[in-house]
């Protein structure tokens, strides 16, 4: 299976970016680890419609790229909850 690339719109417990809220690149395991069990983290994915619709991660809202601004309501206000970014990559 190709691997994802996920990024994290925030600090997210263990993965420390290089500055405090500024993104961080964090692999599989760590989402799995921070979304199993209810543990509070959002996982939007950030791709296409069409790729949302082929495929996604289970429990992901789809919000692609270019409306995230436009649907920010729909994502936790509440500063300390984990928001990760899933998209298939740069460009």
């Amino acid at each position: 299976m190709r691997s994802l690339m996920l990024t994290l719109a925030a600090a997210l417990l263990s993965a420390t970016p290089a500055r405090a809220g500024e993104p961080a690149n964090v692999g599989a395991r760590d989402v799995l680890r921070w979304t199993a069990g209810g543990g509070g983290a959002v996982v939007v994915d950030a791709r296409s419609v069409e790729e949302w619709v082929e495929a996604r991660i289970p429990g992901a809202i789809s919000i692609p790229a270019e409306r995230v601004r436009a649907e920010a309501a729909r994502l936790p206000r509440d500063r300390a909850t984990p928001i990760i970014f899933y998209c298939r990559g740069p460009g």
